[in-house]
């Protein structure tokens, strides 16, 4: 399925339910949730735990962007565009430091 249409239903979705229309609070509580069930899934390594948590979360997170009136695909392209060009290294842990917050 489409990216696009799959937003839809998701929109739709929530809409049919009413959540579209709930007080953002809740849905970014059960964002907070699902991370915390992501962490344990990664923790346990249950892949198809991460997998569910994962697409849960992304659920989750479309949804209270509809209810704070943030376009996340306007969000993630801003994002993407402060990394685009970003410089600086990888730690052997692979933590990325960008070059500003680096110390000689």
């Amino acid at each position: 399925m489409e990216y696009e249409d799959l937003f839809k239903k998701i929109t739709s979705w929530a809409h049919d339910r009413g959540i579209d229309q709930a007080d953002p609070r809740v849905e970014f509580m059960k964002m907070a949730e699902e991370l915390g069930e992501l962490s344990a899934a990664y923790n346990k390594e249950h892949h198809a735990k991460m997998v569910d948590s994962i697409g849960d979360l992304q659920v989750a997170l479309l949804i209270f962007c509809q209810l704070v009136g943030v376009d996340h695909k306007e969000a993630i392209e801003a994002a993407y565009n402060q990394i685009n060009d970003r410089t600086g290294k990888t730690t052997t842990a692979g933590v990325f430091i960008k070059q500003s917050d680096l110390h000689d």
